[in-house]
């Protein structure tokens, strides 16, 4: 039996990943404000805390664990709290991070765009996301003197999404609200909640390190989530190259990563149609 400690664990993927490693018989321990209803089940244990308090990392470093999944880690100096605090601690650390570490995008992007390891970090500044999962990456990459994974996610989506990014977009088709997009065409890398969860605990039990994308295959244009969406809602979606509430999945440019790293080690994909076209159909019939 593991001993796993996850930050992030009470909603979305974290919390799909909590109930992953519970039936696969792990120890598990959730670290939570209290803020969100906590997921129950057998081989789940909660400590009460706060990701960004060095007492609590503190407190925590006081045990051993075999894996430590951090997916609220944003910044370097979060990440120095844990590279303080896990120092001989922690057998493995995979940290979420994101394809926003690619500043300015692209195309079939590897992970060798943004190298960590030599990249700087500002303990005391603010960060935008991008950069503040780019700095916390260098900090761990060069600061932690455990084995680490940071994971690069392209937008993630699934019904569990708080966001709702994509319900934003079913909501515009059925209202005939145009969608606002500078760039019809621009395709954007995807994955879903539930192949995030399983992507994660496939690293924990990896040996791998360093930074990892994972996506599924297949890219997709605002263009066509609006075909997926209008297909199934029966709706004839338009759209505005200006105006209030630009989406959130129409990039200016190119947007997604290359995954020959993940496949070469062992990791099958979905594709993006298996899941997204379900997932659409269930949030139309939510929301019609």
């Amino acid at each position: 039996m593991r001993k796993v400690l996850i930050f992030g664990g009470t909603r979305y993927f974290g919390r799909r990943l909590a109930l992953r490693l519970a039936d696969a018989g792990d120890d598990v321990t959730l670290v939570t404000r209290g803020e969100h209803t906590p997921p129950v089940a057998k081989g789940l244990t909660f400590f009460k805390g706060d990701r960004t308090s060095s007492s609590t990392m503190k407190d925590l470093g006081g045990q051993n664990w075999d894996i430590i999944y951090d997916n609220i880690c944003f910044n370097p100096y979060q990440a120095k709290l844990a590279v303080d605090a896990f120092e001989g601690k922690v057998g493995r650390y995979i940290l979420t991070s994101t394809m926003s570490v690619y500043d300015g995008g692209g195309a079939n992007l590897s992970e060798r765009e943004y190298n960590p390891f030599p990249g700087k970090y500002e303990l005391e500044q603010e960060h935008d996301y991008g950069e503040g999962k780019r700095q916390a990456e260098s900090y761990f990459f060069q600061r932690a003197t455990f084995p680490v994974i940071a994971v690069r996610f392209p937008v993630v989506l699934g019904p569990d999404d708080y966001t709702e990014r994509l319900v934003f977009h079913v909501k515009r088709a059925l209202a005939g609200t145009p969608v606002v997009a500078e760039n019809l065409y621009a395709k954007m890398g995807y994955i879903s909640s539930y192949e995030a969860a399983s992507f994660l605990e496939w690293c924990g039990r990896s040996t791998m390190t360093g930074p990892l994308n994972a996506a599924s295959d297949g890219v997709l244009s605002i263009q066509d989530v609006m075909d997926k969406i209008d297909r199934v809602a029966g709706t004839e979606s338009t759209f505005a190259t200006t105006g209030d509430d630009e989406s959130p999945l129409a990039p200016e440019r190119d947007f997604y990563m290359d995954t020959s790293a993940a496949k070469k080690a062992g990791y099958l994909f979905q594709h993006v149609d298996d899941w997204l076209d379900r997932l659409i159909e269930e949030e139309v019939r939510n929301h019609k």
